[in-house]
């Protein structure tokens, strides 16, 4: 069973994780703007007003009327979303997985039409292993070793978490990398604790 508005919500820790990595990994320059498309609670766009040393505007958009990002966004799907950018913008989101590879053109196009600098999706890793082929794929991937628990009304109906781990997707005209895809492993974002609680590994 699935959310029919496939509302899981990314943890704040891992999305704090993916932008601040992002940020010193990838793209020094922190951005002026910060687009975050299937918002859901916003977790993306207001973990970046936090991770920024320098104030950066955020926007975004979803189809869900019950979408709380906590930051001003628009009721509209991807494909027909138009919103006003200025400077370096980056676009950062976990994407709907119902029919993610129509998602991910119509984000690229966002990314086009917008002249982001950065795309930053957050993907299953059974996405990625068909993505490879589609004759676009990430410049860059991060792999995380801990499978998120997703938040939000879908994360409700899978509380012992995901059955495959997640990847950080990113596409840039800032590192572009022109055979294949740089790869890299995330440093660990939440405690593990043995099962007997005793320590932290």
């Amino acid at each position: 069973m699935r959310d029919p508005l496939d509302r899981y919500y990314t943890p704040e820790p891992l999305a704090k994780t993916l932008v601040h990595w992002t940020h010193e990994t990838i793209a020094q320059e922190p951005p002026d703007f910060v687009l975050e498309p299937c918002a859901g609670d916003g977790v993306f766009g207001r973990m970046a007003m936090q991770v920024f040393s320098t104030p950066c505007a955020v926007r975004g958009c979803d189809v869900d009327p019950d979408a709380t990002p906590g930051y001003p966004w628009d009721q509209v799907s991807v494909e027909a979303w138009r919103p006003q950018t200025e400077g370096n913008t980056w676009i950062l989101t976990n994407p709907h997985y119902t029919g993610v590879y129509e998602t991910i053109s119509r984000l690229r196009n966002l990314q086009n039409r917008t002249q982001a600098r950065l795309l930053g999706l957050l993907l299953r890793a059974t996405t990625i292993e068909q993505m490879m082929n589609l004759g676009d794929p990430p410049h860059i991937l991060a792999v995380s070793d801990i499978r998120p628990r997703w938040r939000g009304p879908g994360g409700a109906l899978h509380p012992s978490g995901d059955t495959c781990g997640s990847v950080w997707c990113i596409w840039t005209s800032m590192n572009k990398i022109t055979s294949g895809s740089n790869l890299h492993g995330l440093p660990h974002w939440r405690e593990k604790r043995s099962r007997k609680n005793k320590e932290i590994t």
